[in-house]
């Protein structure tokens, strides 16, 4: 068999990397400003010497995240050679298998890219976002005599399950603008409703099902969302007892 080398997209991959995270970065640095002017000039200091070293904190940990998986694919590459396929890290380690050892293959999405996951019997090895990747799943499929199992389905937010996560919120934002309701009950405010309202979304993210991410474990797209969301929590529980007094006693 002719020696066959494929490249991942790393244009594709770098462009919706970079759009994602400055979304992300965005969000949180207006989230930050926002709450550092509900506080009294007094509390500001304060608050901004606290909660600006995690926002660093954040950055730091996209940032690294960022470069991690954008060198993966930079540096990495995949061939197919007699029967073999090698699959090269950054570092210029490869793993090697035997097309004829492959017993299953498997096509799926995972983060809106497509993957292409092999499995022998002592391993499973992982190629997302391949340049050429419908080139390479025939290349794979003819050689191992196996055919892939098509997956494309991914997790669909907008869905039944979801708004039962975010019920509880609809409930209390549905009482806020009820004026019989809202009467009755004085903790029943815009802050109390954004503060239910991102108590709901840690729920929902520590349930949230995600594919298995086979070549960085550790870096977990629910893990970072429940970094955030976490984060937030905080800097409106400390804007909310400061808004109270409570510091002051």
């Amino acid at each position: 068999m002719t020696k066959r080398i494929f490249s991942y997209n790393t244009a594709f991959f770098r462009k919706k990397l970079l759009l994602r995270t400055g979304i992300v970065i965005s969000m949180f640095f207006l989230f930050l400003a926002y709450n550092t002017f509900q506080l009294p000039a007094s509390e500001r200091g304060k608050f901004l010497l606290i909660f600006s070293p995690l926002f660093l904190l954040l950055i730091w940990f996209l940032q690294k995240n960022y470069l991690k998986q954008l060198e993966i694919l930079t540096k990495g590459r995949i061939e197919i050679e007699g029967g073999t396929l090698k699959q090269f890290d950054a570092y210029g380690s490869c793993a090697a298998v035997r097309l004829k050892d492959i017993v299953k293959i498997s096509h799926d999405k995972f983060r809106s890219y497509d993957r292409l996951v092999i499995e022998t019997e002592e391993k499973i090895y992982p190629m997302v976002n391949v340049l050429e990747f419908d080139e390479l799943k025939t290349v794979i499929e003819s050689s191992s005599g196996k055919k892939a199992e098509v997956d494309t389905k991914e997790f669909q937010y907008l869905s039944l399950r979801t708004f039962f996560f975010f019920l509880p919120t609809i409930l209390f934002v549905g009482a806020l603008y009820s004026p019989v309701i809202a009467q009755k009950f004085s903790f029943l405010n815009p802050e109390t409703a954004y503060l239910f309202f991102n108590v709901n979304l840690i729920v929902f993210f520590l349930y949230l099902p995600e594919k298995n991410n086979y070549i960085l474990t550790g870096f977990s797209l629910k893990r970072r969302m429940l970094f955030i969301s976490t984060m937030v929590f905080f800097f409106q529980v400390y804007t909310n007892l400061s808004k109270a007094g409570f510091f002051e006693k």
